[in-house]
C-alpha cells in the first residue's frame, strides 16, 4: 500500500503483482487504509487471473499497515 495525493486528497493505492511476471494483477484505491482495500485488490487480481487462483501463494512484507 501506498499514499498518493488526488486532487487535493490523500488516497490509499493496494496492489497485487505477479512475481513470476512482475504483472500488475489487482489494484484498489480509497481514502481509507481498512482491511477491505486489500481485499477488493485481491478480489481484482482473482477476478485477472481467471476467477481461481488455485495453490496461489501470497506474500506481504507485513509493514506498518
Amino acid at each position: 500500500m501506498t499514499y498518493l495525493p488526488v486532487a487535493g486528497r490523500r488516497m490509499v493505492l493496494a496492489t497485487v503483482i505477479d512475481i513470476g511476471t512482475r504483472r500488475l494483477v489487482g489494484s484498489s484505491m480509497a481514502e481509507h487504509m481498512r482491511a477491505e482495500l486489500v481485499v477488493d485488490a485481491l478480489n481484482a487480481a482473482v477476478q485477472t487471473c481467471g476467477g481461481e487462483v488455485p495453490g496461489v501463494i501470497f506474500n506481504s512484507d507485513h509493514g506498518g499497515q
